[in-house]
C-alpha cells in the first residue's frame, strides 16, 4: 500500500479528478491494488437545477457547447465580442468560439432571434451540452414590416 506520507495516492486522485472534470465523462471508477476512486457528476447541473426550480427562461432557446473546452466571446483578447446581449442574430451567425486541444471551433446561433443572456463566461471551461447563450427566437423587424403612421 502507498504510504500516507508519500502523497503519491493523493496526486494520482488529483490527476484523475482533473482529467474527468475536463471531459464529458459523468461517471468514472478506478481501482488499483493500492486504492480505489469513484467520481460521479451531473453535466450542466446549473441548467438542471433551474429547470427543476421552474425556470422562467424556459421559453428561450439555448445554444449549447458542441465540445468540452474553453469558451471565448471574441476571436482575440483585444477584439470586440462577436455579439452582445440585446443583439439580433441570424441562424448561423458566429456567437463565440470553443477551444479544444488548441483548435478553435466556431459556435453559431441555430435560430434567429435576440441574445438575451450569456450563460457561460468568456475564458471559462464549458462541457459539451452546457448552455452558452440564451436566445429569444423571433424575426427582426424591418422597415418594410413596420406600420407607417
Amino acid at each position: 500500500m502507498l504510504s500516507d506520507t508519500s502523497g503519491a495516492w493523493l496526486e494520482a486522485v488529483r490527476q484523475v479528478v482533473t482529467a474527468v472534470s475536463a471531459s464529458d465523462v459523468t461517471e468514472f471508477e478506478l481501482t488499483t491494488g493500492e486504492f480505489a476512486v469513484r467520481i460521479r457528476r451531473q453535466p450542466d447541473a446549473a441548467r438542471m437545477a433551474a429547470l427543476e426550480a421552474g425556470d422562467s427562461d424556459a421559453h428561450l432557446h439555448r445554444v449549447v457547447a458542441p465540445f468540452t473546452g474553453v469558451f471565448y466571446r471574441s476571436p482575440t483578447p483585444s477584439a470586440r465580442a462577436y455579439v452582445e446581449e440585446g443583439d439580433w442574430v441570424d441562424t448561423d451567425a458566429v456567437i463565440g468560439l470553443v477551444e479544444t486541444m488548441k483548435i478553435f471551433n466556431e459556435v453559431t446561433a441555430d435560430v434567429t432571434g435576440r441574445i438575451v443572456r450569456f450563460a457561460a463566461d468568456s475564458g471559462g471551461l464549458v462541457h459539451a451540452g452546457d448552455t452558452l447563450v440564451l436566445i429569444e427566437p423571433g424575426e427582426r423587424a424591418t422597415a418594410e414590416s413596420e406600420p407607417h403612421l
